[in-house]
């Protein structure tokens, strides 16, 4: 049996996959919660075989929670599973440690057939992460609509609030980071896009599929 933690602040989410779960034998979910916190500190109390790892949920942002959960249970597989656009973050979440990326729009087939894979120690990729990373390594990237690429992950968090319209303020509280800080990622941000201000970013942002 694979236990598998949900983290997931929509109740709609975790009772759907309580749902599918149900009719496949081999999947049981041990946890839930609606939180990175409650997800880091769930999984540092009890053991399980897989993670189901929702990206926007209230507090910590979902890049950082990845991380910290491969350092503190490097052998648990992490699967996003998020409505954010594929394309402009999926290579993102492979690089901080995710397993697999699924959006929740795929069909349930997808889901139960990446959390078999990852419990068998392997990452999955859809046919159309396939096929971006390949040509992402033939050097065919369409470098002029793929700015955000060269931003740091915290500079592609703060890029993100932004382009949702969140305040300095708020944006320095969901971070735990300073005015000031978020300030300077600001302009780096648009120094690095070459971009003018608020305006140009969360066009960008939209145009580019970094935000829905």
């Amino acid at each position: 049996m694979i236990r598998i933690i949900i983290a997931d602040d929509h109740a709609v989410v975790r009772t759907g996959l309580q749902l599918i779960f149900d009719t496949t034998p081999d999947l049981e979910i041990s946890s839930e919660c609606r939180n990175g916190n409650e997800f880091l500190q769930k999984i540092r109390e009890t053991e399980h075989d897989v993670a189901i790892l929702d990206v926007s949920m209230p507090g910590r942002d979902a890049i950082d929670v990845l991380k910290t959960a491969r350092i503190m249970k490097p052998e648990l597989p992490v699967i996003i599973f998020t409505m954010n656009p594929e394309d402009a973050w999926s290579i993102r979440f492979f690089k901080s440690g995710a397993s697999a990326f699924i959006n929740k729009e795929t069909q349930p087939e997808i889901l139960i057939s990446a959390i078999r894979s990852v419990h068998r120690g392997k990452k999955y990729f859809t046919m159309s992460q396939m096929e971006r990373m390949s040509t992402i390594i033939s050097g065919n990237t369409k470098a002029p609509d793929e700015n955000h690429e060269a931003l740091t992950d915290r500079e592609f968090q703060v890029m993100c609030l932004i382009a949702y319209g969140e305040s300095s303020s708020v944006i320095s509280k969901k971070l735990s980071v300073s005015k000031n800080t978020v300030s300077n990622h600001r302009n780096n941000i648009l120094k690095k896009m070459n971009l003018k201000n608020n305006v140009d970013l969360t066009r960008y942002a939209i145009k580019n599929g970094v935000i829905s």
